[in-house]
């Protein structure tokens, strides 16, 4: 449970988004969902794969593949 509440308020993991983008996105990843901006995409699945990374959290093949698609 601590670990969990670790997660979910670790700063690294926190992106200001809108209502509507949040609810859009819920608990998927990469794969099945991207910032609606383009620009910050980049920034978005390096903060995302660094807390997967922290937490041990997996990243299935298409959210690898999503996310090198967004850094080039």
């Amino acid at each position: 449970m601590a670990k969990r509440l670790d997660f979910a308020n670790d700063p690294l993991n926190l992106m200001p988004v809108d209502g509507e983008a949040n609810e859009q996105k819920d608990a998927s990843g990469p794969a099945h969902w991207l910032p609606p901006q383009r620009r910050v995409r980049c920034a978005y699945v390096t903060c995302f794969a660094q807390v997967a990374l922290k937490y041990g959290v997996p990243v299935t093949a298409a959210g690898k593949k999503a996310m090198l698609a967004q850094c080039r």
